[in-house]
Protein backbone atom coordinates (compact mmCIF):
# COMPACT_ATOMS: atom_id res chain seq x y z
CA UNK A 1 0.00 0.00 0.00
CA UNK A 2 1.62 3.02 -1.09
CA UNK A 3 0.25 6.59 -0.11
CA UNK A 4 1.69 10.01 -1.73
CA UNK A 5 1.08 13.17 -0.31
CA UNK A 6 0.99 16.15 -2.63
CA UNK A 7 1.59 18.74 0.13
CA UNK A 8 0.87 23.13 -0.15
CA UNK A 9 2.79 25.02 1.59
CA UNK A 10 0.35 27.72 3.59
CA UNK A 11 1.41 30.39 5.44
CA UNK A 12 -1.65 32.45 5.44
CA UNK A 13 -5.51 32.85 5.18
CA UNK A 14 -7.22 35.49 3.57
CA UNK A 15 -11.14 36.08 2.53
CA UNK A 16 -11.61 37.01 -1.06
CA UNK A 17 -13.43 37.12 -4.16
CA UNK A 18 -12.31 33.68 -5.74
CA UNK A 19 -11.18 30.44 -2.99
CA UNK A 20 -7.28 29.16 -4.20
CA UNK A 21 -3.95 28.82 -3.17
CA UNK A 22 -1.73 31.24 -4.65
CA UNK A 23 2.16 31.99 -2.94
CA UNK A 24 1.17 30.18 0.11
CA UNK A 25 -1.62 32.59 0.53
CA UNK A 26 -4.93 30.31 1.08
CA UNK A 27 -8.11 32.66 -0.18
CA UNK A 28 -11.01 31.81 1.39
CA UNK A 29 -14.56 32.36 -0.63
CA UNK A 30 -16.54 33.35 2.92
CA UNK A 31 -20.14 33.27 1.18
CA UNK A 32 -19.51 30.11 -0.81
CA UNK A 33 -17.96 28.32 2.05
CA UNK A 34 -20.82 29.22 4.83
CA UNK A 35 -23.67 28.18 2.11
CA UNK A 36 -21.71 24.73 1.72
CA UNK A 37 -21.55 24.24 5.46
CA UNK A 38 -25.31 25.64 6.13
CA UNK A 39 -26.58 23.17 3.74
CA UNK A 40 -26.92 21.01 6.55
CA UNK A 41 -30.53 21.35 8.44
CA UNK A 42 -28.81 20.65 11.62
CA UNK A 43 -26.97 23.67 11.83
CA UNK A 44 -27.94 27.30 11.70
CA UNK A 45 -25.96 30.47 12.06
CA UNK A 46 -22.99 29.08 10.31
CA UNK A 47 -20.03 31.29 9.63
CA UNK A 48 -16.34 31.01 9.31
CA UNK A 49 -13.75 33.12 10.73
CA UNK A 50 -10.04 33.22 9.95
CA UNK A 51 -6.91 34.12 12.37
CA UNK A 52 -3.43 33.56 11.65
CA UNK A 53 0.22 33.01 13.46
CA UNK A 54 1.08 36.15 15.60
CA UNK A 55 -2.54 37.86 15.53
CA UNK A 56 -4.01 38.98 18.91
CA UNK A 57 -6.30 36.24 18.88
CA UNK A 58 -7.64 33.47 21.12
CA UNK A 59 -10.00 30.75 19.70
CA UNK A 60 -12.56 29.38 22.55
CA UNK A 61 -14.43 25.98 22.56
CA UNK A 62 -12.27 24.41 20.07
CA UNK A 63 -13.88 20.66 19.77
CA UNK A 64 -11.67 19.56 16.74
CA UNK A 65 -9.35 20.52 14.41
CA UNK A 66 -8.53 19.27 11.22
CA UNK A 67 -5.86 19.79 8.36
CA UNK A 68 -7.03 20.41 4.91
CA UNK A 69 -6.81 17.80 2.89
CA UNK A 70 -8.69 15.68 -0.65
CA UNK A 71 -8.03 12.48 -2.10
CA UNK A 72 -6.90 13.73 -6.05
CA UNK A 73 -7.39 10.34 -7.60
CA UNK A 74 -11.34 10.10 -6.21
CA UNK A 75 -11.64 7.42 -3.39
CA UNK A 76 -13.54 8.47 -0.17
CA UNK A 77 -12.51 11.66 1.88
CA UNK A 78 -12.91 10.87 5.92
CA UNK A 79 -14.55 7.57 4.68
CA UNK A 80 -17.58 6.38 6.80
CA UNK A 81 -17.68 10.00 8.85
CA UNK A 82 -18.11 12.15 5.03
CA UNK A 83 -18.09 10.27 2.30
CA UNK A 84 -19.59 6.91 1.94
CA UNK A 85 -17.08 3.77 3.40
CA UNK A 86 -14.28 3.21 0.64
CA UNK A 87 -10.50 2.28 0.81
CA UNK A 88 -7.67 4.94 1.97
CA UNK A 89 -4.13 4.64 2.16
CA UNK A 90 -3.25 5.11 -0.79
CA UNK A 91 -2.85 6.88 -3.88
CA UNK A 92 -2.30 10.76 -4.06
CA UNK A 93 -4.06 12.98 -0.89
CA UNK A 94 -3.93 16.71 -1.75
CA UNK A 95 -2.65 18.32 2.04
CA UNK A 96 -2.91 21.80 3.08
CA UNK A 97 0.32 21.69 4.88
CA UNK A 98 0.19 25.24 7.64
CA UNK A 99 -3.34 25.34 6.87
CA UNK A 100 -6.11 24.02 9.55
CA UNK A 101 -10.07 23.98 9.66
CA UNK A 102 -11.20 24.58 13.49
CA UNK A 103 -14.22 23.53 14.83
CA UNK A 104 -15.55 25.91 17.50
CA UNK A 105 -18.66 23.89 19.76
CA UNK A 106 -21.60 26.06 20.57
CA UNK A 107 -21.78 23.77 23.69
CA UNK A 108 -19.55 24.02 26.81
CA UNK A 109 -17.53 21.23 27.32
CA UNK A 110 -14.56 20.87 29.95
CA UNK A 111 -12.68 18.90 27.01
CA UNK A 112 -13.49 22.15 24.67
CA UNK A 113 -10.03 23.48 24.27
CA UNK A 114 -7.83 26.94 23.62
CA UNK A 115 -5.88 28.31 21.03
CA UNK A 116 -3.70 31.42 21.45
CA UNK A 117 -2.05 32.78 18.33
CA UNK A 118 0.17 34.68 20.49
CA UNK A 119 2.05 35.06 23.82
CA UNK A 120 3.17 31.96 26.04
CA UNK A 121 0.36 29.56 25.14
CA UNK A 122 0.95 30.45 21.12
CA UNK A 123 5.26 28.92 22.25
CA UNK A 124 3.60 25.85 22.89
CA UNK A 125 0.45 25.22 20.85
CA UNK A 126 0.57 23.28 17.33
CA UNK A 127 -2.40 25.61 16.03
CA UNK A 128 -0.40 29.03 16.97
CA UNK A 129 1.50 27.95 13.87
CA UNK A 130 -1.15 27.12 11.33
CA UNK A 131 -3.71 29.39 8.70
CA UNK A 132 -6.72 28.46 10.78
CA UNK A 133 -10.02 28.74 9.29
CA UNK A 134 -12.77 28.52 12.29
CA UNK A 135 -15.92 27.33 11.79
CA UNK A 136 -18.91 28.28 14.21
CA UNK A 137 -22.46 26.95 14.39
CA UNK A 138 -25.32 26.72 16.46
CA UNK A 139 -27.92 23.71 16.49
CA UNK A 140 -30.82 24.01 15.09
CA UNK A 141 -34.14 24.00 16.77
CA UNK A 142 -34.81 20.31 18.50
CA UNK A 143 -31.27 19.02 17.50
CA UNK A 144 -29.98 17.39 20.47
CA UNK A 145 -26.27 17.63 22.06
CA UNK A 146 -24.90 14.63 20.14
CA UNK A 147 -26.39 15.40 17.11
CA UNK A 148 -24.84 18.85 16.92
CA UNK A 149 -21.77 17.27 17.67
CA UNK A 150 -21.83 14.91 14.49
CA UNK A 151 -23.08 17.75 11.88
CA UNK A 152 -20.48 19.66 13.71
CA UNK A 153 -17.55 17.17 12.75
CA UNK A 154 -19.05 16.77 9.24
CA UNK A 155 -19.03 20.23 8.34
CA UNK A 156 -15.76 20.58 9.62
CA UNK A 157 -14.27 17.57 7.73
CA UNK A 158 -16.19 19.08 4.62
CA UNK A 159 -14.54 22.75 4.98
CA UNK A 160 -11.36 21.12 4.74
CA UNK A 161 -11.88 18.71 1.81
CA UNK A 162 -13.39 21.83 -0.09
CA UNK A 163 -10.51 24.06 1.29
CA UNK A 164 -7.59 21.57 -0.17
CA UNK A 165 -9.87 21.34 -3.35
CA UNK A 166 -9.94 24.94 -3.84
CA UNK A 167 -5.86 25.11 -4.22
CA UNK A 168 -5.97 22.35 -7.68
CA UNK A 169 -3.44 23.91 -10.04
CA UNK A 170 -1.12 25.12 -7.32
CA UNK A 171 2.54 23.79 -7.48
CA UNK A 172 2.93 21.28 -5.21
CA UNK A 173 5.56 22.33 -2.26
CA UNK A 174 7.14 18.53 -1.72
CA UNK A 175 6.32 15.63 -1.74
CA UNK A 176 6.11 12.88 0.51
CA UNK A 177 5.52 8.66 -0.06
CA UNK A 178 4.78 6.83 3.15
CA UNK A 179 5.28 2.73 1.92
CA UNK A 180 6.25 -0.85 4.11
CA UNK A 181 7.22 -2.35 1.33
CA UNK A 182 11.06 -1.75 1.96
CA UNK A 183 14.07 -3.71 1.97
CA UNK A 184 14.16 -5.70 5.36
CA UNK A 185 17.28 -7.83 5.85
CA UNK A 186 17.98 -11.18 7.60
CA UNK A 187 18.92 -13.01 4.05
CA UNK A 188 21.79 -15.04 4.13
CA UNK A 189 25.00 -12.49 2.76
CA UNK A 190 22.84 -9.79 3.72
CA UNK A 191 22.04 -6.74 5.87
CA UNK A 192 21.45 -8.03 9.36
CA UNK A 193 17.62 -8.15 9.92
CA UNK A 194 16.06 -4.98 11.35
CA UNK A 195 14.51 -5.15 14.95
CA UNK A 196 10.30 -5.13 14.11
CA UNK A 197 8.89 -2.32 15.88
CA UNK A 198 4.61 -1.92 15.96
CA UNK A 199 2.62 0.59 17.51
CA UNK A 200 -0.73 -0.11 19.36
CA UNK A 201 -2.65 3.36 19.27
CA UNK A 202 -6.02 3.56 22.02
CA UNK A 203 -8.25 5.65 19.96
CA UNK A 204 -11.10 5.89 22.77
CA UNK A 205 -11.58 5.16 26.02
CA UNK A 206 -15.24 4.13 27.37
CA UNK A 207 -14.76 5.86 30.39
CA UNK A 208 -16.93 8.52 28.70
CA UNK A 209 -18.83 6.46 26.60
CA UNK A 210 -18.42 6.98 22.27
CA UNK A 211 -21.97 7.89 21.35
CA UNK A 212 -23.84 5.61 18.46
CA UNK A 213 -23.23 7.92 15.45
CA UNK A 214 -19.55 9.26 16.74
CA UNK A 215 -17.29 8.50 14.11
CA UNK A 216 -14.16 7.27 15.26
CA UNK A 217 -12.80 4.59 12.84
CA UNK A 218 -14.12 3.69 9.30
CA UNK A 219 -17.24 6.26 10.87
CA UNK A 220 -17.82 3.11 13.75
CA UNK A 221 -17.80 4.53 17.49
CA UNK A 222 -15.77 1.77 18.21
CA UNK A 223 -17.51 0.79 21.23
CA UNK A 224 -17.49 -2.91 21.14
CA UNK A 225 -13.71 -3.08 18.62
CA UNK A 226 -12.14 -5.36 19.28
CA UNK A 227 -8.23 -4.77 18.30
CA UNK A 228 -7.77 -4.45 14.95
CA UNK A 229 -4.54 -4.41 12.64
CA UNK A 230 -4.19 -1.50 10.60
CA UNK A 231 -1.41 -0.14 7.79
CA UNK A 232 -0.02 3.07 8.90
CA UNK A 233 -1.44 4.75 5.91
CA UNK A 234 -4.96 4.17 6.82
CA UNK A 235 -4.12 5.95 10.20
CA UNK A 236 -2.51 9.00 8.03
CA UNK A 237 -5.28 9.20 5.43
CA UNK A 238 -8.47 9.63 7.26
CA UNK A 239 -9.45 6.12 8.57
CA UNK A 240 -9.09 7.86 12.28
CA UNK A 241 -10.76 10.72 13.33
CA UNK A 242 -10.39 12.26 17.18
CA UNK A 243 -13.73 11.53 19.43
CA UNK A 244 -15.99 14.06 20.30
CA UNK A 245 -13.91 14.56 23.57
CA UNK A 246 -10.51 14.57 22.14
CA UNK A 247 -8.64 14.27 25.03
CA UNK A 248 -5.46 16.23 23.76
CA UNK A 249 -5.27 13.80 20.18
CA UNK A 250 -7.22 16.08 17.60
CA UNK A 251 -7.51 14.88 14.09
CA UNK A 252 -5.28 17.11 12.91
CA UNK A 253 -2.84 15.48 15.12
CA UNK A 254 -3.83 12.23 14.23
CA UNK A 255 -3.41 12.80 10.21
CA UNK A 256 0.21 13.90 11.50
CA UNK A 257 0.70 11.22 13.97
CA UNK A 258 4.18 11.91 15.31
CA UNK A 259 4.53 8.24 16.46
CA UNK A 260 3.64 6.64 12.79
CA UNK A 261 5.69 9.92 11.03
CA UNK A 262 8.73 9.04 13.15
CA UNK A 263 8.31 5.17 12.67
CA UNK A 264 7.68 5.60 9.34
CA UNK A 265 11.37 7.92 8.98
CA UNK A 266 13.55 4.98 10.76
CA UNK A 267 11.98 2.17 8.77
CA UNK A 268 13.98 0.24 6.40
CA UNK A 269 17.09 1.67 8.30
CA UNK A 270 16.56 1.53 11.68
CA UNK A 271 13.89 -0.35 12.14
CA UNK A 272 11.06 -2.31 10.36
CA UNK A 273 7.84 -0.92 10.86
CA UNK A 274 5.25 -3.91 11.28
CA UNK A 275 2.47 -1.77 11.47
CA UNK A 276 -0.51 -0.49 13.65
CA UNK A 277 -3.11 -2.22 16.41
CA UNK A 278 -5.58 -0.02 17.09
CA UNK A 279 -7.81 -0.38 20.72
CA UNK A 280 -10.17 0.85 22.80
CA UNK A 281 -10.37 1.49 26.78
CA UNK A 282 -13.24 -0.92 27.93
CA UNK A 283 -14.96 -0.51 31.22
CA UNK A 284 -15.56 -3.91 32.22
CA UNK A 285 -13.40 -6.29 33.31
CA UNK A 286 -14.24 -9.23 30.93
CA UNK A 287 -13.93 -6.34 27.75
CA UNK A 288 -10.66 -5.50 29.17
CA UNK A 289 -9.00 -8.59 29.41
CA UNK A 290 -10.19 -9.73 25.90
CA UNK A 291 -8.44 -6.26 24.57
CA UNK A 292 -5.28 -7.05 26.43
CA UNK A 293 -5.07 -10.65 25.25
CA UNK A 294 -5.87 -9.97 21.85
CA UNK A 295 -3.93 -7.09 21.09
CA UNK A 296 -0.46 -8.64 22.48
CA UNK A 297 -1.62 -11.61 20.35
CA UNK A 298 -1.57 -9.04 17.74
CA UNK A 299 1.66 -7.76 17.97
CA UNK A 300 3.51 -10.96 18.95
CA UNK A 301 2.47 -13.43 16.89
CA UNK A 302 0.45 -11.68 13.70
CA UNK A 303 2.97 -8.81 13.38
CA UNK A 304 5.85 -10.64 14.64
CA UNK A 305 6.95 -7.63 16.58
CA UNK A 306 10.39 -7.58 18.75
CA UNK A 307 8.96 -4.33 20.12
CA UNK A 308 5.85 -2.06 20.08
CA UNK A 309 5.19 1.36 21.15
CA UNK A 310 1.95 2.36 23.38
CA UNK A 311 -0.20 5.00 23.80
CA UNK A 312 -3.56 6.21 25.37
CA UNK A 313 -6.23 8.17 25.61
CA UNK A 314 -7.61 10.24 28.93
CA UNK A 315 -6.50 8.47 31.88
CA UNK A 316 -7.45 6.26 34.84
CA UNK A 317 -8.73 3.34 33.22
CA UNK A 318 -6.75 3.56 29.93
CA UNK A 319 -3.48 3.74 31.93
CA UNK A 320 -4.30 0.10 33.66
CA UNK A 321 -5.16 -1.31 30.23
CA UNK A 322 -1.71 -0.02 28.87
CA UNK A 323 0.31 -1.03 32.03
CA UNK A 324 -1.43 -4.00 31.78
CA UNK A 325 -0.60 -4.69 27.41
CA UNK A 326 2.70 -3.53 28.51
CA UNK A 327 3.59 -6.47 31.17
CA UNK A 328 1.80 -8.78 28.64
CA UNK A 329 4.23 -7.96 25.77
CA UNK A 330 7.42 -8.11 27.88
CA UNK A 331 6.52 -11.27 29.56
CA UNK A 332 6.66 -12.54 25.52
CA UNK A 333 9.77 -10.98 25.12
CA UNK A 334 8.48 -7.83 23.43
CA UNK A 335 10.08 -4.85 24.28
CA UNK A 336 7.34 -2.03 25.30
CA UNK A 337 7.82 2.04 25.18
CA UNK A 338 4.86 3.71 26.67
CA UNK A 339 3.86 7.53 25.94
CA UNK A 340 1.87 8.86 28.59
CA UNK A 341 1.06 12.63 29.93
CA UNK A 342 1.17 12.72 33.85
CA UNK A 343 -1.70 14.14 36.17
CA UNK A 344 -0.95 16.16 39.66
CA UNK A 345 0.63 14.86 42.82
CA UNK A 346 3.90 15.24 42.75
CA UNK A 347 4.47 15.53 39.61
CA UNK A 348 6.94 12.13 39.37
CA UNK A 349 5.90 9.88 36.52
CA UNK A 350 5.81 7.11 39.17
CA UNK A 351 3.31 9.17 41.97
CA UNK A 352 0.94 10.66 38.54
CA UNK A 353 -0.30 7.27 37.53
CA UNK A 354 -3.02 5.45 38.68
CA UNK A 355 -1.08 2.21 37.27
CA UNK A 356 2.82 1.47 37.39
CA UNK A 357 4.06 -1.76 36.51
CA UNK A 358 7.90 -2.81 37.38
CA UNK A 359 8.24 -3.91 33.70
CA UNK A 360 6.99 -0.11 32.51
CA UNK A 361 10.77 1.11 32.01
CA UNK A 362 10.40 3.06 29.21
CA UNK A 363 7.95 5.44 29.36
CA UNK A 364 8.10 9.29 27.48
CA UNK A 365 6.35 11.86 28.99
CA UNK A 366 4.69 14.70 27.43
CA UNK A 367 3.59 17.03 30.31
CA UNK A 368 1.82 17.41 34.00
CA UNK A 369 -2.15 17.91 32.62
CA UNK A 370 -2.66 19.77 36.09
CA UNK A 371 0.33 22.62 35.80
CA UNK A 372 -1.19 26.44 35.04
CA UNK A 373 -0.18 28.84 32.97
CA UNK A 374 -1.42 32.35 32.68
CA UNK A 375 -2.66 33.78 29.41
CA UNK A 376 -2.46 37.80 29.02
CA UNK A 377 -5.51 39.68 27.30
CA UNK A 378 -5.96 39.46 23.48
CA UNK A 379 -7.65 41.97 21.37
CA UNK A 380 -10.11 39.74 19.94
CA UNK A 381 -11.32 36.41 20.69
CA UNK A 382 -13.13 33.65 17.94
CA UNK A 383 -16.23 31.64 19.81
CA UNK A 384 -17.84 33.59 21.95
CA UNK A 385 -17.76 35.76 24.93
CA UNK A 386 -17.19 33.34 27.34
CA UNK A 387 -14.08 30.91 28.42
CA UNK A 388 -14.27 27.88 30.45
CA UNK A 389 -14.87 27.60 32.87
CA UNK A 390 -11.72 25.41 32.56
CA UNK A 391 -11.56 24.06 36.54
CA UNK A 392 -13.00 20.84 37.52
CA UNK A 393 -14.25 23.02 41.16
CA UNK A 394 -18.06 23.18 40.99
CA UNK A 395 -17.50 26.69 41.94
CA UNK A 396 -15.50 27.45 38.64
CA UNK A 397 -16.93 30.59 36.60
CA UNK A 398 -16.42 31.03 32.98
CA UNK A 399 -14.42 34.20 32.24
CA UNK A 400 -14.44 36.70 29.77
CA UNK A 401 -12.71 35.14 26.36
CA UNK A 402 -10.03 38.16 25.45
CA UNK A 403 -9.33 38.27 29.11
CA UNK A 404 -6.14 37.31 30.99
CA UNK A 405 -7.36 33.56 31.83
CA UNK A 406 -5.04 30.92 33.68
CA UNK A 407 -5.47 27.67 32.42
CA UNK A 408 -3.89 23.88 33.34
CA UNK A 409 -1.69 22.75 29.86
CA UNK A 410 -4.36 19.99 28.93
CA UNK A 411 -7.10 22.97 28.66
CA UNK A 412 -5.02 24.65 25.69
CA UNK A 413 -5.73 22.42 22.09
CA UNK A 414 -2.90 20.11 21.08
CA UNK A 415 -0.06 21.25 23.98
CA UNK A 416 -1.11 18.03 26.12
CA UNK A 417 -0.76 15.67 23.07
CA UNK A 418 -0.95 12.13 24.05
CA UNK A 419 0.43 11.03 20.47
CA UNK A 420 3.71 13.03 21.92
CA UNK A 421 3.69 15.52 19.27
CA UNK A 422 3.83 18.49 21.85
CA UNK A 423 6.76 20.67 23.13
CA UNK A 424 5.92 19.45 27.40
CA UNK A 425 7.76 16.81 29.25
CA UNK A 426 8.64 15.29 32.82
CA UNK A 427 12.32 14.17 33.39
CA UNK A 428 13.05 12.28 36.20
CA UNK A 429 17.41 11.85 37.21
Amino acid sequence: MRLTLDVHTVDRVVFGSRAGLDGGVLTVEREALQALLASDPRLRDVDAHLTNPGEGCRVVNVFDVVEPRVKDEGGPNFPGALEPLGRVGFGRTRVLRGAAVVAVNAFFERFNGLIDMTGPGAELCPFARTANVCVTAQPSAGVERFQYFRALKEATLRAAVSLARSAAGAPVSTTEVYDLDAPRGGAAGGPPRLPRVAYVFMVVSQQRPSQPDEPVLYGDNVGHLLPTVLHPNEVLDGAVLAPYRAFGSETYLIQNHPIVLELYRRHGTRLDFAGVVVTVAHVSEAARRRTVVMATNLVATTLRADGALLSKVGGGMPESDVMATCEALEELGVRTTIVVWTHGTDGRVEGSLTVVSPRADAMVSVGLNDECLDLPPVERAIGGPLAGPFSDEATASALPAAGALRVRYRDLAGVLNQLGAGRLSIEEY
